[in-house]
């Protein structure tokens, strides 16, 4: 059995252009404030738990921070109105309202799957256009009628899948647009989930945005994917994971840099 691979010069002639966009997302003053408070209840607890106690925390920790990141609601799991309150959502609805005036199509992939339903559901009630979620959660069934409804469909539209369930295996190439909303430490990852659109069949550019939160855990993660690996730097050589850290280096690695920080007032609004 035979790979192909997108390096090879002649799989590389069929495929379209494809345009990797950074996009940086304002914080609103909702998600700073929660950040922090989760950063300080981290940090009040350094050194007072056994080892593998305090990985759990710093894992924890990482997962709520980049829900934050995502929208206050993501963090909360209270159901309570999404509009206004984020800005890696005012960001997405930007990109939904651009794709659907071009009358095209877009993918947008998240790491939470419960978030993931709540954006779908969003999304639906915004443009006017029903928008599934596709996560792991589903029967075969329901999960191949989503993506052939998808395929199939004309005029615009957007689709929603979490990254584990919907990162391999499909052909979405009726889609041009991919969001990326949250971010995973994997690259390749991120590579697999894009290429969803960008794929042999494609005839269109394909668009892929990553969002990011400056200053946040988000950029430490764009920086791991980019092959800085600050976050891994910071760690003392005898330590081994973001547990051995003590309050200090947490601190560092992990809180809000102010001086990268982007609040609303820093965004320009769209002409």
């Amino acid at each position: 059995m035979f790979r192909r691979t997108k390096d090879e010069p002649v799989i590389a002639e069929e495929l379209p252009d494809r345009i990797d966009e950074l996009d940086h997302c304002a914080m609103t003053p909702e998600q700073i404030g929660l950040y922090q408070a989760v950063l300080d209840s981290l940090i009040t607890g350094a050194g007072s738990e056994e080892q593998d106690a305090r990985k759990g925390q710093v894992l924890a920790a990482i997962t709520a921070l980049k829900q934050i990141c995502n929208h206050p609601a993501a963090y909360h799991h209270d159901g309570s109105p999404l509009e206004g309150r984020s800005g890696k959502l005012a960001r997405l609805e930007e990109i939904v309202d651009s794709v659907f005036a071009a009358d095209e199509r877009v993918l947008v992939f998240t790491h939470f799957a419960e978030w993931g339903q709540r954006l779908a559901e969003h999304l639906t009630e915004r443009t006017g256009t029903p928008v599934a979620c596709y996560h792991g959660g589903l029967s075969r069934t329901a999960r191949d009628q989503i993506i052939t409804e998808f395929q199939n469909g004309t005029g615009p539209g957007a689709l929603v899948l979490s990254l584990k369930a919907g990162g391999t295996g499909l052909n979405l190439t009726a889609a041009s647009h991919v969001v990326l909303y949250d971010r995973w430490w994997n690259p390749a990852v991120e590579d697999q989930a894009r290429d969803r659109a960008w794929r042999i069949g494609q005839t269109r550019t394909v668009i892929s945005h990553r969002l990011v939160c400056p200053g946040t855990v988000d950029e430490r993660v764009e920086e791991v994917v980019a092959g800085k690996r600050r976050i891994a730097e910071l760690v003392l050589p005898k330590s081994s994971s973001l547990a051995d850290l003590d309050a200090d280096q947490l601190r560092v690695a992990l809180g809000l840099r102010t001086d990268e920080l982007l609040t609303e007032d820093d965004v320009e609004v769209p002409a």
